[in-house]
């Protein structure tokens, strides 16, 4: 299939409630005349985690033999084929206690050097995987030593790297662990971009010249499947510019059983490449950052347009249409939102404690927001109205927030845009919670309130601390160089002041919580990414945070500030 008529072809299988697409899977063709006997013989089979999960025999991966160990050949591994590559991955159950030897011999004998781990170690209070690496230092399994160099932690995965090395061989090998640790069992991400993110960057971590990339989930089959296909679709798209998934998952069939185990993951596939296609390439390194915007503004002579404003409004094409708003249009809620068209979505709304009595007391219009190295970094939100101030400090209470940032003024163009929710010289009461004001230091643009904030019922209380940045107003949207530098460094004090009182999470809100408060988070998450990594790319931050609460970064305008800002921050370098 072209990828031209790819996002007809998935609005056709869509119909009638997903009906081709069952049927499609359905018509996967069942492999004829494989044997498993390897997996089968008694000698080997308290090494498979699955009864039903086997390694045919003409695709297996085989260990080197043992004389005097019946069965040490076998591990429920099979090669598997790539784009234009045979053998490109093996496919492998996540290993056992007692297969754990077995699994580093695999890597060392194939020269491996990437590993991509798709399962935690339990789900659901099951054993999923045993744990093959040492946590810190080394560990020894018989004859080839492990030993842990560095952990970086990400938002949706982790990176080790390991060395490797071998009895009786000079030879120390570089061997990298990507997990993924937001993936259910049977089931699919709910994040398309964050797998993608995932497979982009852990397969362009693969070394030149290296053995295959072992995939493993817990069966090595559903998950790990799902990943190889995408991988593998991925490069034929931008190869040839087609897709074909039934013929490619059909052949993965071939060589090993059940890849690709459930007909959501089948839908999946389709989803997040249909996403890639959408979206196209819209990351760059930083040294090209300013070639990039310079390429992004040139206006097309035909139609007018330039390709950011193109790709901003790639955005909405790429709206996850399952996210439900239950929460926020239940009617004892709707008054509690500040606009009717401003709602946080139910997967990643922010839950406050029940009161005994009182209907939809855990409601607040707020949305949690992974930054780039941790989850639930940010809570973005709206101003409070009146009506929810209370439920706005409960809120600062409960979540152990110390950081408030504020985007927004009283009043806008005349609009009332925000109600002040904080004490001046008096304390005010909500409940058992007392909100005291304890200093306020004015410097330019940026006024920063420091509240007591304190729980009677539990006689506790804690520094929160107010970064009201006065000048980003509908009259002023900050879009001179000024104001980009005014904004790099209220973030760098907001981090500063994270830091200092523990990282929890940081509340941000303009007036509706999407449009500033977008911009804030996106740049923070980019400037975070840019550091690490020298990295950029502002589409799928943006489209990332839309993933988490509708409409984040709300105009081009905004989209486009957001270029500016990393440029402006990647100048003060130079």
């Amino acid at each position: 299939i072209s990828i031209d008529d790819f996002e007809q072809h998935v609005a056709r299988m869509r119909r009638s409630g997903d009906l081709f697409f069952t049927t499609e899977y359905e018509r996967i063709p069942v492999p004829e005349h494989v044997t498993a006997t390897h997996s089968l013989d008694p000698v080997n089979q308290h090494k498979n985690r699955y009864i039903n999960i086997v390694a045919y025999d003409h695709s297996r991966v085989k260990l080197q033999d043992f004389e005097d160990e019946p069965g040490s050949d076998y591990i429920n591994a099979n090669f598997l084929p790539g784009y234009r590559r045979d053998n490109a991955y093996i496919a492998a159950q996540g290993p056992l206690a007692e297969t754990c030897r077995d699994f580093w011999r695999m890597v060392w004998e194939q020269n491996s050097r990437t590993i991509i781990m798709l399962t935690n170690l339990k789900e659901r209070c099951r054993d999923k995987c045993a744990q093959y690496w040492p946590s810190r230092g080394s560990l020894s399994y018989e004859d080839i030593t492990v030993t842990l160099d560095s952990v970086t932690e990400l938002t949706p995965y982790i990176v080790r790297t390991l060395s490797v090395q071998r009895e009786g061989c000079d030879d120390v090998r570089q061997v990298k662990q990507f997990h993924f640790t937001s993936w259910p069992d049977h089931g699919v991400p709910t994040s398309v971009c964050n797998l993608l993110a995932f497979v982009r960057d852990s397969t362009r971590a693969d070394p030149p010249g290296a053995g295959p990339m072992v995939v493993h989930c817990s069966a090595g089959v559903g998950r790990t499947g799902t990943f190889i296909v995408i991988d593998v679709m991925l490069q034929q798209i931008h190869e040839e510019k087609t897709v074909d998934i039934l013929g490619f998952v059909s052949t993965l069939r071939r060589h090993r059983n059940l890849m690709v185990q459930t007909e959501q993951q089948y839908i999946f596939i389709h989803d997040a490449l249909l996403d890639a296609i959408i979206s196209g390439e819209t990351e760059t390194s930083a040294s090209d950052l300013r070639s990039h915007i310079r390429r992004l503004q040139e206006q097309d002579p035909e139609s007018g347009y330039t390709p950011m404003f193109t790709e901003f409004q790639k955005l909405s094409r790429c709206i996850n249409s399952s996210l439900s708003l239950n929460a926020a249009t239940h009617p004892v809620n709707k008054r509690k939102n500040r606009y009717a068209n401003v709602l946080p979505y139910d997967v990643t709304r922010v839950r406050l404690s029940m009161q005994v009595g009182v209907e939809g007391s855990d409601y607040i219009n707020a949305n949690y927001i992974d930054g780039y190295m941790a989850k639930r970094t940010f809570i973005a939100t709206q101003a409070p109205i009146p009506e929810t101030i209370p439920d706005f400090w409960r809120m600062v209470w409960e979540q152990n927030c110390c950081t408030i940032v504020t985007l927004a003024q009283e009043v806008e163009q005349a609009k009332a845009k925000m109600h002040r929710y904080w004490p001046g010289k008096q304390p005010i009461t909500f409940g058992s919670l007392v909100v005291e004001m304890q200093d306020k230091v004015k410097s330019g643009h940026l006024v920063v309130r420091i509240f007591k904030l304190t729980n009677t019922e539990v006689s506790a209380s804690r520094d929160v601390r107010q970064f009201h940045y006065t000048s980003w107003t509908e009259e002023n949207p900050l879009e001179d160089g000024l104001s980009r530098c005014q904004l790099i460094d209220l973030i760098g004090q907001v981090q500063y002041w994270q830091a200092e009182s523990g990282r929890h999470p940081i509340i941000v809100h303009c007036s509706a919580g999407v449009g500033r408060t977008g911009v804030f988070c996106a740049v923070s998450i980019l400037i975070e990414r840019l550091k690490a990594e020298a990295m950029v790319d502002v589409f799928q931050t943006v489209k990332q945070l839309r993933e988490q609460r509708p409409a984040m970064v709300q105009t081009k305008g905004q989209y486009d500030f957001c270029y500016q800002v990393v440029l402006e921050y990647l100048a003060s370098f130079e």
